[in-house]
């Protein structure tokens, strides 16, 4: 079974790879073999092939003249030589010959001192130099039979050059005889069926005698063989022939000799091919800077300083491509990607995808030398939107499709990358949909990469074990991407910002707040904010310790350090408010509150709805008033009336609705609405199970025009 498809493995770039290691060749065997390329999933076979391609990499770094050219394929000469009496050109003998030659210079040339991976290649090459002296005998290097390849072949040559020489002189004699004479049409011997003719006028051709072998298009010129010459002709044709035969004798006993080695020169050149892949692999590697990183037994991808192959191929410029640095396994075996547009979502999840591709056929990569990367048994791609036109399938039934086939092999080992996953319908089932199908692959234990818009999966990533956010930075005021990847950190879609900046309209912009409802729109906010205080925190990190985004072994080394990090000279002063869980907060003056759920000497843990933040307690100021709603939590003042569950987990919901019922008894409520959303239906299913066991409510329903809703009668 295939790792990859080929169709995939186009839709992450793999076509423009094989595209520049196809200029790198030399060889038809290394373009055959290159077309079969295909990524393997056994350990010993790929370091096998990393080896042997980083050594050629060290000796094309050190300008090392390497003999590899005078490939040919001559697999097709073989075969016309096998039968026996067979003869084959003197032409495709010395494009054997060459091909001997190649294999003993590429023989010789890789010591096991110093390419002891590509020796394991090099030493089942068969040295042939009997044949090829043999061959240089009686073959010239321009693919001419030698004259010296037998002494009768010379005799015949000799011989046929003075016969030659006389018929020349004697036709010329004739010639400028014919032009005193004023007989002739032209004044130059020419050549017609292959012997020499004078070209006569044509009222003249009764006044010499000889053979007419020719007459111009005109007909006012004739080529005639003077008679007399006719005897010298033919001693030249019959000495032409004895050269043929001779030269087809020589031929044929210098085809027996291939004969005999056929099978060694066929294994020759599927080696010669291979060789020839591997420094075309070695010459791109030199390219691109590529190193070989570690490679785990366990299925991770810990991805340091990578950059995009792609990029580097286009630019030709490694300080114009943003690295990536992205780990994926262990405790995190499902990554969602999110942000805005042309963020770079897409390129982030392709880089990993095309780096394990071309890992897995022996090719070293673009990334830091400590990077980890462990070999997938199966790559499954989901990118772009296709329609089925064979299976009738439309855009959105066709991504369904995928993700089914997907869900059907999902098991470890296997990766999974997914662009925009849950698109394409509506937004609420779509989302519910995409959380399904990540919850499967997470729970099969595949690593899986996928990128969305759907805010909610944002939540279901953090609050799902084995699954985590990911997002590309944004500058907030440029409103530009900076394709810096960041783990753990969820992206905001900066959706009102760029229509702002785009001058949209402020009364357009604020309808869609309110379209958008009042907490959705805060936890934008809070998200947009939550990104400045990370860039704003990232570069102050920089300034303090510049080695912090150099990536080695000694990373968590740093990571404790950098807790430890103050400006110098200035003690951390205490904070003037004392502070307490439960407590609403502003961080750093932002314009969202955020509640405190923990509180651990000088550092606070703060909430969003489903959003948490650690932080300094000196970036909190206490906020004048507490929101009306808190997703989780019901906050204590004037009674609530309204409760919206959805994205809770099941029991979660029914815990809030619990309360959001005893509140409304105390508060003398005649009704409480809980807003669960349709989605799969099975919040309101549960909300309507709990419903129906409490005394205190009366009757339930779910209007018509709002299924998403159901309003509760209080007793």
């Amino acid at each position: 079974m295939a790792v990859i498809s080929p169709q995939a493995a186009g839709k992450l770039g793999w076509s423009a790879v094989k595209a520049a290691l196809a200029e790198e060749l030399v060889s038809p065997m290394g373009a055959e073999q290159l077309q079969a390329l295909e990524p393997v999933y056994e350990t010993s076979g790929v370091t096998g092939m990393l080896s042997a391609t980083t050594e050629l990499q060290r000796a094309i770094s050190r300008k090392d003249t390497l003999p590899l050219q005078d490939y040919l394929d001559v697999n097709s000469t073989l075969k016309r030589a096998v039968p026996e009496g067979a003869c084959v050109t003197a032409e495709q003998l010395e494009e054997i010959r060459r091909v001997c030659g190649a294999a003993r210079r590429v023989r010789v040339y890789f010591k096991p001192g110093e390419f002891p991976y590509l020796v394991r290649w090099t030493r089942r090459l068969t040295i042939l130099r009997e044949l090829e002296s043999h061959i240089e005998k009686v073959v010239d290097h321009n693919g001419e039979v030698r004259e010296d390849a037998s002494p009768e072949l010379r005799r015949i040559r000799i011989r046929l050059r003075q016969k030659q020489q006389a018929l020349r002189n004697k036709v010329q004699q004739i010639l400028r005889e014919a032009i005193n004479d004023g007989l002739a049409a032209e004044n130059q011997v020419t050549i017609r069926g292959g012997r020499m003719v004078i070209p006569l006028r044509a009222e003249a051709k009764r006044k010499m005698r000889g053979f007419i072998h020719d007459t111009s298009s005109t007909g006012q010129t004739v080529y005639l063989e003077p008679a007399i010459c006719l005897d010298l002709g033919n001693e030249v044709r019959l000495l032409e022939s004895e050269e043929r035969r001779e030269i087809e004798r020589i031929l044929r006993v210098a085809t027996g000799e291939v004969r005999k080695y056929a099978d060694a020169i066929t294994s020759n050149l599927r080696i010669l091919g291979t060789v020839d892949l591997l420094h075309a692999k070695a010459r791109l590697a030199h390219r691109l800077e590529g190193v070989v990183p570690v490679i785990a037994t366990e299925h991770v991808m810990d991805v340091r300083e990578g950059r995009s192959p792609m990029m580097l191929l286009y630019t030709g410029d490694k300080r114009k491509v943003v690295p990536l640095n992205l780990s994926l396994g262990g405790d995190t075996r499902t990554l969602v990607v999110t942000g805005p547009n042309a963020g770079g979502k897409t390129v982030a999840m392709k880089t990993v995808g095309l780096l394990s591709i071309m890992l897995a056929c022996g090719i070293p990569i673009p990334v830091h030398p400590t990077s980890k990367f462990g070999l997938s048994r199966r790559i499954l791609v989901e990118i772009g939107d296709e329609q089925s036109v064979e299976q009738d399938l439309s855009t959105f039934s066709a991504r369904v499709y995928g993700l089914k086939r997907m869900s059907v092999v999902a098991a470890p080992g296997t990766l999974i990358l997914v662009d925009e996953i849950g698109t394409g319908t509506d937004p609420a089932e779509g989302a519910a949909l995409a959380q399904s199908v990540l919850e499967r692959f997470t729970d099969s234990g595949a690593l899986t990469i996928v990128t969305t818009h759907h805010g909610t999966l944002k939540a279901f990533a953090h609050e799902v074990e084995g699954v985590q956010n990911g997002s590309l930075s944004f500058d907030e005021q440029t409103l530009s991407p900076t394709f810096i990847f960041r783990q753990g950190i969820p992206g905001a879609s900066y959706a009102f910002r760029i229509a702002e900046r785009m001058e949209l309209g402020d009364d357009i912009i604020d309808r869609a707040r309110q379209l958008m409802g009042t907490k959705s729109a805060s936890l934008e906010e809070l998200m947009v904010t939550f990104e400045a205080l990370n860039s704003r925190l990232e570069a102050q990190l920089d300034q303090v310790d510049p080695q912090r985004s150099k990536p080695d072994d000694a990373r968590e080394t740093r990571s404790k350090r950098r807790k430890t990090i103050r400006k110098p000279g200035r003690a951390r002063p205490r904070p003037e408010t004392r502070l307490a869980v439960g407590q609403w907060v502003h961080v750093d003056g932002g314009a969202s509150p955020v509640e405190i759920i923990e509180l651990d000497g000088w550092r606070a843990m703060v909430a969003f709805g489903n959003m948490r933040m650690q932080v300094n307690v000196e970036r909190l100021t206490p906020a004048q008033k507490s929101p009306s709603v808190s997703k989780g939590r019901m906050v204590t003042g004037a009674p609530q009336i309204s409760l919206d569950i959805r994205g809770y987990r099941t029991a979660d919901a029914v815990a809030a609705v619990e309360k959001l019922i005893d509140q409304g008894v105390r508060a003398g409520l005649s009704a409480v609405e809980i807003v669960h959303g349709i989605g799969t239906g099975a919040l309101r299913a549960a909300v309507h199970t709990y419903l129906d066991g409490v005394d205190h409510v009366k009757a339930y329903e779910s209007p018509g025009a709002n299924p998403g809703l159901t309003r509760a009668s209080l007793a």
